[in-house]
């Protein structure tokens, strides 16, 4: 079987946080597995935003649990739709509301300690602040041997996130088996994209073979959710990117969820 990518595109805020949000979080495990202390620390941060509400964004988790009250309201509408798959649906439907039980009181130990932990703030400074007197040197020194012993840092974080961390994983499988894959191909490496104008669509999902994504080709896309343009771009090591003008096919969904 063909290893595909899948690549998430946001139609509404909402979407776009619950997508800040699982990103942050797979890069902040990829980095405490690996053990990297900076790519911990950025990915820390990042969380910290998407559950703080900081830097713009809004708190990540009601968001979360909004999505999940939506697609279980879609759920319970293609119970009514179709019988014969409603006991399947009930299961989906008690484990979304599991998770959403386990939101509800917002995580405040994960959220207590990236809003206290002086690492992580002091990371965070020297991302948002003028490095006049060189703290983002010293602090680069130091990484190195605060990571020798950092499961008292990292273990406590991953725990406290284990809720949001299944809810989340889940959540995306289901966004990303919602509706049926449709083929599609791009034309001289462009195609266009027009949803049904009776639905709304919080999120478009582009499929592409791992192979393709190895050689560089890479998705974008522009317009508004009523006509979606679709290109992609070749990305070179060392060069800029440039349009493909290769036929290139792509499989892609619109999930109707996350307005």
């Amino acid at each position: 079987m063909t290893e595909m990518v899948n690549f998430s595109f946001a139609l509404s805020p909402r979407m776009r946080s619950f997508i800040e949000l699982r990103d942050a979080l797979a890069c902040l495990e990829a980095a405490r597995i690996t053990q990297h202390g900076a790519s911990w620390l950025h990915a820390a941060c990042d969380l910290r935003a998407s559950l703080l509400g900081d830097q713009g964004r809004k708190n990540a988790i009601p968001e979360v649990i909004a999505l999940f009250t939506d697609l279980q309201l879609h759920l319970n509408q293609l119970a009514a739709d179709a019988p014969h798959y409603s006991s399947s649906i009930q299961i989906a439907c008690d484990k979304i509301k599991a998770h959403m039980t386990q939101l509800q009181p917002g995580l405040p130990d994960a959220c207590h300690f990236l809003a206290e932990d002086a690492l992580i703030n002091a990371y965070l400074n020297t991302q948002k602040k003028h490095d006049w007197l060189g703290h983002k040197l010293c602090m680069q020194q130091s990484i190195h041997a605060i990571w020798q012993q950092s499961d008292p840092r990292t273990l406590p974080l991953h725990a406290a996130l284990k809720p949001l961390i299944e809810a989340v994983d889940y959540l995306d499988k289901m966004l990303n088996d919602f509706v049926q894959w449709k083929q599609c191909v791009a034309t001289h490496g462009t195609g266009h994209i027009t949803p049904d104008r009776g639905k709304s669509f919080g999120l478009l999902v582009i499929s592409l073979p791992a192979d393709v994504v190895a050689r560089g080709i890479m998705p974008d896309i522009s317009g508004n959710r009523l006509a979606i343009r679709i290109r992609f771009q070749l990305w070179t090591p060392g060069s800029p990117p440039c349009d493909y003008d290769g036929d290139q096919p792509y499989s892609m969904m619109l999930v109707p969820v996350g307005m």
